[in-house]
Order: structure tokens, then sequence, then C-alpha cells
């Protein structure tokens, strides 16, 4: 039997479409829709804590707020327009008062910084020379943050009131990229960078302490070389990544599906390697590592119609919570996997059961990944028994809005163990997993580009073309 996690996924609360009018909930529309491309649930507040997110796209720049109960759709906190092309945007914190500050990027190569709380501008970051793709605010501090360019470089800016006059304090080039960046994510220990760009090359930069002696001067520091380089991963633009744990996910344009991989050497909890020990170019290798190997690939999960890039996937990960990975594709589709199940499936094979060759079979490390490496990278993990639901069909509210409900409801039972290993067998690296959940956005066909998950894991939003704001959820 396969691993039982229905209650992990969460299901279609509301949709919203933005146009050039007001915020509706399916009027029709003779104007074109606003393309949306960044969204991030402000992070700084404790579990179901007065959810908000935000969401960017053309012109715009919306706060907003779910509504809880039987209400559907959302309250708008702030509503922001100008001619600016965004596309990405991330929450910091005012140090001095607290107050939730949104980062907003995109073309013009600028960084806006706007206090949610008063509704002003508070500063802009300049410095990039071409569009920002993406932006991440550091773990360590809500005071630093770094953003992606299509200058080929990443710069990390100062937040800090005492910095306002020269807040670039570090720039990572050089060597890095040879095309431009599109997406960037900080390791959780605040100490890695992960870079992907429009070159197929992810990089992997090691960050010195910030802020620094040189942080509020006119001579940022500069980093030319990655501790990581590998070209050999994707055959695409490299248009999302991000850290689970230790591991690697990671996506390009054109490949349907996410790699977890991990690199051979790298624990984050030894000290982090010298700037002196990043491996040059002068020597042409697909893969260049600080970390004694190169990369191992684990396993692939099949995201069908996601082939043009800035499609980006979202990892939702918390001590004591089900991790679940989740991307949109071209079709409204919405694809679910609960990473724990991965370890579960194990844990459901019988002992003493090894002439059955339906069983499925721990994987050798030369082949795939060990269950004890996926295991160690869980910090905490839940118990393996959770409370099932089931969903049976979809249901219309008094609104007229149809909450979908999971294509997969032929699969609730599943028909035998071949079908089970397409969803958890992972001892294959180059084979694709199937999603473990699927949903439909109904009545309109949207690509997504950005998924975002409340701090609690109670709300998710997926935002895309056609003005798309479908604002999913589940009981905690």
């Amino acid at each position: 039997m396969a691993p039982s996690s229905d209650s992990a996924f969460p299901t279609v609360k509301s949709i919203a479409r933005i146009n050039v009018g007001p915020l509706v909930l399916w009027q029709d529309a003779k104007h074109e829709a606003t393309k949306f491309f960044g969204c991030q649930f402000y992070p700084y507040t404790l579990p179901a804590v007065d959810p908000v997110f935000a969401t960017v796209g053309k012109g715009e720049t919306i706060v907003c707020r779910p509504r809880t109960g039987d209400e559907l759709g959302v309250d708008i906190v702030r509503w922001f327009k100008n001619d600016d092309d965004n596309n990405s945007c991330v929450w910091s914190q005012d140090l001095a008062t607290g107050d939730p500050l949104l980062c907003v990027a995109g073309q013009p190569p600028n960084i806006k910084i706007l206090n949610i709380k008063t509704g002003e501008l508070v500063r802009t970051l300049i410095g990039h020379g071409k569009e920002i793709n993406d932006l991440a605010v550091s773990p360590l501090s809500p005071a630093i943050l770094a953003s992606a360019s299509m200058d080929y470089t990443v710069r990390f800016w100062s937040l800090d009131a005492a910095h306002e006059q020269q807040p670039c304090m570090l720039i990572c080039g050089g060597e890095g990229h040879k095309e431009g960046l599109l997406t960037l994510a900080f390791h959780p220990s605040g100490r890695y960078l992960l870079t992907g760009g429009m070159d197929c090359v992810v990089n992997l930069w090691t960050i010195p302490d910030l802020p620094n002696e040189v942080t509020g001067t006119d001579k940022p520091t500069i980093i030319h070389y990655p501790h990581f380089s590998s070209s050999a991963i994707h055959t695409d633009f490299i248009d999302c990544v991000a850290w689970y744990h230790d591991l690697i996910l990671s996506k390009c344009a054109n490949e349907n599906k996410i790699v977890l991989w991990r690199i051979e050497g790298f624990d984050s909890s030894s000290t982090p390697p010298s700037p002196s020990s990043a491996p040059t170019t002068h020597e042409f290798r697909p893969t260049r590592s600080a970390f004694g190997g190169t990369y191992q690939r684990l396993f692939q999960f099949e995201a069908l119609e996601t082939t043009p890039f800035y499609m980006r996937f979202s990892l939702f990960c918390q001590p004591g919570k089900r991790p679940i990975l989740v991307i949109g594709n071209e079709k409204s589709k919405v694809f679910f996997w609960d990473l724990q199940s991965l370890e579960e499936w194990e844990g459901s094979s019988k002992e003493g059961d090894e002439n059955n060759d339906n069983r499925f079979k721990i994987p050798r490390a030369k082949k795939g990944i060990p269950r004890k490496i996926l295991s160690k990278q869980r910090e905490s993990s839940v118990a393996s028994t959770t409370t099932t639901t089931t969903n049976t069909g979809s249901s219309v509210d008094p609104n007229g809005l149809l909450h979908s409900n999971s294509l997969n409801t032929a699969d609730e039972n599943l028909e035998g163990n071949s079908r089970a290993r397409q969803k958890f067998a992972i001892e294959d690296p180059f084979r694709t997993l199937i999603p473990h959940r699927t949903h439909v956005v109904p009545r309109v066909t949207f690509a997504s580009r950005q998924i975002a998950w409340s701090v609690g894991g109670e709300w998710m939003v997926v935002v895309g073309d056609q003005g798309m704001i479908a604002l999913f959820t589940r009981p905690i």
C-alpha cells in the first residue's frame, strides 16, 4: 500500500481575476488582464496569524488578505499602480519600527521598497544594469536583500537605514554566469546562495559575514567565482531553484520536470570553504566544485506542460509539517508531491518479502538516494500516521464558483503496486515521479507563474497569466 497523505494537499477556495478595473470574482473583462509573475506571503508572523500576501505584475503591486470562514475572495490591503514591468517581490521588515516592507523589482532595473503600513515608497535601490528577475531576503536578517539580474550578477543590499547612502555591500559576478540570471535562493543557514540563469548553469556562492567592514562604502565586496558550478544538470534556461535542507530542487524550461539533486561533499554544518578554494574557469569542465566531488542526481518529478521559462515551483517545508512540493502548468493544473510519503513508502513494505518483485527495494547509494539521506534532510519529522480526507466531487458555492477537487479521485485506492511505484518509488534517478495529487483551477485556462505558502501552510496562492489569483486552503 502507498502512504496516505490526502489531508496534506490544499484545495481551491476562491478565485479572482485582475483587470484594469477593480478586483472582481469572474466578471467578464473587455481589457487585457494583468500577468502576475511574483507572489509571497508575509513571513514575519506566527502560523495562522493574519496571513497577508503580495503579488506583482505589469503596473500592479497588490497586497491582499484572504477572507476566512465561508467568505470567498480577498480583502485588498494596498494596491500600488505604476508603469513598471514588475516580476518579483519579497517581504522585509523595518529594523527600527517593525513595519512590513515589500521589495518589488523588474524593469526598469531598480528595487522599490514599499512600507505597507503607511503606503509610502521608502527608497529605491539602483545599481543593476539590466532587468531584475528575482529577489530573496536572507534568513539571517530582514535587512539583507539579494537580487538576480540580466546583467549576469547578484547584488546584496543593506536595508539598514545606516547604509542608505551606499546600500550595495556585495556583488557576485565575474566568472559565475555568462548570461542573464533568472532565479536565486538562500540556504536556510544564510551562508550559501544558489543562482540559475539563461546559460543553463547552476551556481552555489559562499556568502561572507554581512554587513562587513566595507558595507556603507562605495567599494562593495566582489566575489568572482562560485564554489560550485554545473551546466550538466539542465539543458535550458534555469528559472527556479530551491533548497530542501542540504538537497537542491531545480527546474528549467522545456524539460517538464523538477530535479532533486545534491552536491557531493556539501554539508552546511561544516565550516564554509575559503574564497581561495573556489574553482576557476581556466580549465573547462561542465561541473566544478570545491566540495570534493561533482553532483548526484537523486530523482525527479514529472511536471507536464511547464515548457515556458519563468514558471516556478514552491516548496512548503516547516518543522513538524509534511513537506509539500507544488508547481502549476500552462493548462490551469496544479501538481503536488508529499515528500514525506517518499520516506513512508519504504515502511509500507513487509520484512521478509524480498522475493516479491512488486515490493519496493531500497536503492543503493550508487543508483539513487539512500533513504537515510532523504530522512536526514528533514529537521523534524511528523508521525507516519495522518488523518485522511477524501474529496468526492466538485461543488458549486452560492456565488457560482466551481471548487475543483482532485483529478486523482480514481487513485484513492491505487490500482496495484505498479501505480504506487510511479508516485513513490525513487530508486531510478532518471524516472520521473508522477504527481501525488493534481488540482485544476476552473473556468479560465492560464499559465501559473509562481506559488506561495503562508507561514503555517494553511493558505496557498497561485498567480499567473490572465490576471489569475487562485487561493487554496487546507485544515491544519
